[in-house]
């Protein structure tokens, strides 16, 4: 593996820095208005930075996206399930990781979720991680339940809706760990008998 610069390292760190003031920005003004004297100010760095390392305010929204997707750790979770444990409690620790991703990534979820309902390449975006999503989950339960493949997505994409909806709604206001429990433990068991 080659070593990366100092430059080269103090590029990544500025552009990584970029990202998160953009993020933050984006969480607190909305998309369409935030400008990029404002992402600017927020990472402190003057605004024509932003256009060395990004064409436009998009391509940082976009950049936001992947970097933050809750993908990647999701597809952990399910790669260190145990195969010896019952469906029921695998399912409940993947949505519990889903939980801790949702509050962890709180301002990019809202951002994402607030920005989808006015513009549609944000909405498509979104959709397309939510279709990721679903595909992951479906990966791991086709080869373990009894059910025609497109039963089980739309299945899935049920629960998993139902989860975020519950995440915006109730649970980052109110994060009470007791609740949340409950409610996982529940929807697991309704979403088990459906497979049935």
């Amino acid at each position: 593996m080659k070593m990366r610069t100092n430059r080269q390292l103090k590029a990544l760190e500025t552009k990584n820095r970029l990202i998160d003031a953009a993020l933050r920005t984006f969480s607190r003004k909305g998309f369409s208005q935030s400008t990029t004297k404002d992402i600017a100010k927020e990472a402190g760095v003057t605004d024509g930075l932003i256009y060395h390392y990004f064409q436009s305010k998009e391509d940082l929204l976009w950049a936001i996206l992947d970097k933050y997707t809750l993908l990647h750790s999701l597809q952990e979770v399910l790669n260190k399930m145990d195969n010896q444990a019952s469906l029921e409690h695998n399912l409940t620790v993947y949505f519990h990781s889903l939980f801790r991703s949702l509050h962890e990534q709180q301002d990019l979820i809202v951002m994402c979720f607030g920005e989808a309902q006015h513009n549609s390449d944000v909405r498509k975006r979104l959709e397309g991680v939510i279709r990721q999503g679903v595909e992951l989950l479906h990966a791991y339960l086709a080869p373990r339940v009894r059910v025609a493949t497109h039963d089980l997505l739309i299945a899935i994409r049920n629960i998993q809706t139902a989860m975020v909806l519950y995440f915006l709604m109730t649970d980052r206001f109110a994060n009470n760990e007791t609740d949340r429990n409950k409610y996982i433990e529940t929807s697991v068991r309704q979403f088990l008998k459906v497979l049935q």
